[in-house]
């Protein structure tokens, strides 16, 4: 009995065991499961967190992008409209421009352009190939580009009469030097030819310098271009035909200096081919010969319908400041309205057409510029040939072809380190060089001729008249209670009596003699103006 309940104890003690050892076993697996469901719990949170996280950033850069996408879109949807709308603007109102009367387009000229064309002159030139004729607009004088008016320095006299600037010189506004009138006669005539892109305004500039070398100077707008009349035909081989037909309307029967700039280096070398007696040397500026390497922006303006909205849309007087802005790295002496009149050239009357008409019929085969290259002009030594090359402006293949090319002609090379346009901000440049290419051919050239005695008294006489109040003679007479009163002006003689109660007045002027006599009782008031 007692090994049976020691048996049963033991049995009993062995289930304890293993009930205890079960129910610790389940209650690890219930810590167990427990922390499991923590940590799965705790990682669902650190997901949901990130995922906040995540789209919090999405948001925070869609947020970022989408302002910057806007922009865009908007600024490029606007710039879209404006070209559809002027697109269509464009189309409904063209006009053709050819008889439309210039005034129409004076009204809307920049300052300096206006200044410009009121400096020159149109002549009539006959067109002895094709008959009839057309205007050439011409610049001869320099003007003062300093002053508002170029016949009135804004000085007063003792008397507070304005001083006038005399006709035959005209003011330096970088010293006090006067520089003399020149003229086709009795001066070496050096004729300036623009490229495609200016006028004769590019040269506004220079003229005075050139005036100042004591070389008479005449900048043209070839036919086609700036203020000039179109051709019917407006390729280069017509406008360097035209070439002499303009010469001869300007009674030029000497040999002439040419200085060609950019693309009329092609003009103007044909035009020494074919007229070698009428040329005497050639200064070449940025010389475009090769016609074959053009810029980008003529293969669209040879498009149809884009090329003419093209260049209505670049000269448009409402992009003034962006262009001034874009061009300010260039603009060191040049103001906003000097841009504009660049622009506007290009707009006057029927100009933008002529200027598609221009590209389109140029030869951009190699063909050209082999003829000009290999030409008597460019290998011989017939005519000195001076070359000023802007070197960070002009293209470097365009100046190396042309050095290669004219070597053996060039006697002197000018290389200007400047991206600026060379016309605005250093002016005197090419006078130096036609000045020393003319005196490289007779120095006496430029020396000035002793005038005739007779001519010599008549500008004298007509420096004199052009005089205010100068060297005037009055003269008068009262008596009784008479007033005499009288003026002269110029090399004239007033005089004038007044008798009685009488007033006597008078006015001379010019080389005139005003005599007035007041008499009687009554008040008596004689005028007499001579001029």
């Amino acid at each position: 009995m007692v090994e049976e309940t020691k048996s049963t104890l033991k049995k009993r003690d062995i289930k304890k065991d293993k009930e205890e050892v079960e129910s610790e076993v389940i209650e690890d697996k219930k810590k167990n499961d427990n922390n499991n469901s923590i940590n799965k719990k705790e990682e669902k949170q650190e997901k949901q967190e990130t995922k906040k996280e995540d789209n919090k950033k999405k948001q925070q850069q869609q947020q970022q992008v989408q302002p910057k996408n806007a922009f865009c879109i908007r600024f490029f949807g606007i710039i879209l409209i404006t070209i559809v709308t002027f697109s269509i603007w464009s189309v409904f109102n063209h006009n053709n421009n050819r008889n439309v009367d210039s005034s129409f387009f004076i009204k809307e000229m920049p300052e300096p352009l206006l200044r410009h064309f009121q400096s020159g002159q149109m002549i009539p030139v006959f067109d002895k190939t094709n008959g009839g004729t057309f205007n050439l607009f011409i610049v001869q004088q320099s003007v003062d580009w300093t002053r508002p008016d170029p016949q009135y320095n804004g000085e007063v006299n003792k008397n507070g009469q304005p001083i006038i600037i005399r006709e035959d010189v005209f003011s330096n506004e970088d010293s006090n030097e006067i520089i003399p009138q020149t003229n086709s006669i009795d001066n070496e005539v050096a004729l300036l030819i623009h490229g495609q892109t200016t006028t004769s305004f590019a040269f506004r500039k220079t003229l005075k310098y050139i005036q100042k070398e004591r070389i008479h100077p005449i900048a043209i707008d070839l036919p086609c271009f700036g203020f000039s009349d179109a051709l019917s035909n407006c390729s280069y081989s017509e406008i360097t035909d035209r070439l002499d037909d303009i010469l001869d309307s300007l009674q030029i029967r000497k040999p002439i200096h040419l200085v060609l700039y950019d693309t009329s280096a092609t003009i103007g070398t044909s035009f020494a081919m074919k007229h070698s007696n009428r040329v005497k040397s050639i200064v070449y500026i940025d010389p475009h010969i090769d016609l074959s390497n053009t810029p980008l922006y003529y293969n669209i303006i040879k498009t149809p319908f884009f090329g003419q909205l093209y260049l209505q849309f670049l000269t448009s007087p409402y992009l003034s400041t962006i262009r001034y802005k874009l061009l300010a790295d260039r603009c060191i002496f040049t103001r906003q309205s000097d841009v504009d009149s660049y622009f506007y050239c290009l707009r006057y009357r029927n100009n933008i057409q002529n200027f598609i008409d221009t590209v389109k019929s140029m030869d951009t085969t190699f063909r050209e510029t082999y003829r000009l290259t290999t030409s008597s002009i460019a290998l011989n030594r017939l005519k000195p040939i001076h070359l000023i090359l802007t070197t960070r402006y002009v293209s470097s293949y365009q100046s190396q072809l042309f050095q290669n090319k004219f070597t053996s002609s060039i006697l002197h090379t000018d290389s200007t380190e400047t991206f600026s346009l060379f016309f605005e901000d250093n002016p005197s440049s090419i006078s130096h060089q036609l000045a020393d290419i003319i005196d490289a051919i007779d120095k006496n050239l430029r020396i000035e001729k002793p005038k005739p005695k007779l001519q010599q008294q008549q500008q004298q006489q007509q420096q004199q008249r052009q005089q205010d109040y100068d060297h005037g003679h009055g003269h008068s007479h009262g008596g009784g209670n008479s007033h005499g009163h009288s003026h002269g002006s110029g090399n004239s003689h007033g005089h004038s009596h007044g008798g009685g109660n009488s007033h006597g007045h008078s006015h001379g002027g010019g080389n005139s003699h005003g005599h007035s006599h007041g008499g009687g009782d009554q008040y008596g008031l004689g005028h007499n103006y001579g001029m």
